[in-house]
């Protein structure tokens, strides 16, 4: 049961937090240690998400259980060509993480729900996401489809 979660905007003096699950989902999708990888990656996240803050183009929320997170999900509005020419604003859910003891209450569904209520919010006509093999499933159920998208890895 998910009694008791609160669902939330995560706040500034969160962010830690927020780095630390952001790693334990990296090296549970069996990627590399961020921290090993990436010099500067958490001083680089947090002044990213600070940018887009100022300009009321992201969000995270939190899963809150007795003053605890046990959970997280970002949003953030892109700019691309459909958004800059055309005027379609499209946003981008990333980084949907629930702690391994929490899973299977639904907690990732409900991160997912107010990102995709936030873009609604921010006047976005598309959510995209990538999903991993574990999280298809939830956000399928969601009313995500699967796209004509590509990847060409340069590296």
């Amino acid at each position: 049961s998910t009694d008791g979660v609160l669902v939330r905007p995560f706040r500034a003096d969160e962010m830690s937090s927020l780095l630390e699950m952001r790693r334990a989902m990296t090296l549970e999708l069996g990627d590399e240690d961020l921290d090993k990888e990436y010099d500067g990656w958490r001083q680089r996240f947090s002044g990213y998400v600070d940018e887009l803050r100022a300009d009321d183009a992201v969000m995270f929320f939190v899963a809150e259980l007795d003053g605890a997170l046990v959970g997280m999900g970002g949003v953030y509005k892109l700019r691309n060509h459909r958004s800059v020419i055309y005027g379609v604003a499209s946003a981008y859910v990333t980084s949907v993480y629930v702690a391994p003891e929490h899973r299977r209450l639904g907690l990732a569904s409900r991160i997912t729900q107010a990102a995709v209520a936030w873009a609604r919010e921010h006047g976005c006509a598309v959510v995209r996401l990538r999903a991993s093999a574990t999280g298809r499933r939830v956000y399928e159920a969601l009313g995500f489809t699967p796209t004509e998208e590509m990847e060409f890895r340069l590296e």
